[in-house]
């Protein structure tokens, strides 16, 4: 009466080659996990946000985490020799950038970058960018937080105003040397100016926390899928490979 063999133990490779791809897998599993749960604290924040009392300069607070999705009224005036062009903005097929300009409040020593919205981009022919501001007084607005994502190359100057690839209000502060927030005031779409303010969410933004989940399930799976596959071809002799 034979005996069947037993199989051989994995080898050293066979391990590491389960080891890495388990490991890719479950960290993307993670990923997107802990997206959903950023985009699920993102959204809380909008409603929190929406439902916040209308804040006055003087209430306001230097934090962005305590300032995020705020409404917030300022009385001061526009420093036009101060203003950022947000490159790469694209709306409905067409491109264009987003124009920031200092606004200064009254008795205060810091000010604050205003995003007047989108206007079509001037590079390659394009319509000049507007000069228009909106009158000096008060204005309202929306507190946003700057994007922080990694762009490529620096400040461009161009037309006279500087392109950036992200909103940096710390960069600016040091660069000119004043004090300026850390975060940004949307301009409602109520103040007068001729400027696109629609604000509406991103696709990116849009994409909920439950499609984040769903993926990171998906991941999961290939992971014990893998698993499941490396088992059986090492039961069929192939793990002393």
């Amino acid at each position: 009466m034979s005996v069947a063999a037993s199989p051989q133990p994995p080898s050293l490779w066979a391990w590491i080659l389960l080891v890495s791809v388990a490991g890719i897998l479950l960290s993307l599993a993670f990923w997107q996990y802990q997206r959903g749960e950023d985009k699920a604290v993102w959204l809380a924040q909008q409603v929190q946000g929406s439902q916040s009392a209308e804040l006055a300069w003087s209430q306001t607070r230097a934090s962005v985490d305590a300032m995020v999705n705020n409404p917030v009224r300022i009385t001061g005036r526009f420093l036009p020799e101060y203003k950022i062009a947000l490159d790469n903005q694209p709306r409905a097929g067409r491109a264009g950038v987003e124009l920031l300009v200092l606004f200064k409040p009254e008795a205060s020593q810091s000010s604050v970058f205003v995003n007047l919205g989108w206007v079509p981009n001037d590079r390659n022919g394009g319509p000049a960018l507007p000069v228009s501001l909106p009158i000096n007084g008060e204005i309202y607005g929306v507190v946003h937080q700057p994007s922080a994502f990694i762009t490529l190359g620096g400040p461009e100057l161009f037309n006279n105003v500087w392109r950036v690839g992200r909103i940096e209000p710390e960069a600016w502060a040091a660069r000119w040397q004043m004090n300026i927030v850390p975060w940004v005031l949307r301009l409602d779409a109520s103040v007068p100016g001729a400027y696109l303010r629609d604000w509406s969410p991103t696709e990116k933004q849009q994409f909920g926390p439950d499609r984040h989940r769903a993926y990171a399930f998906q991941w999961l799976a290939l992971a014990m899928a893998w698993c499941g596959c490396w088992y059986a071809f090492w039961r069929k002799g192939l793990g002393s490979v």
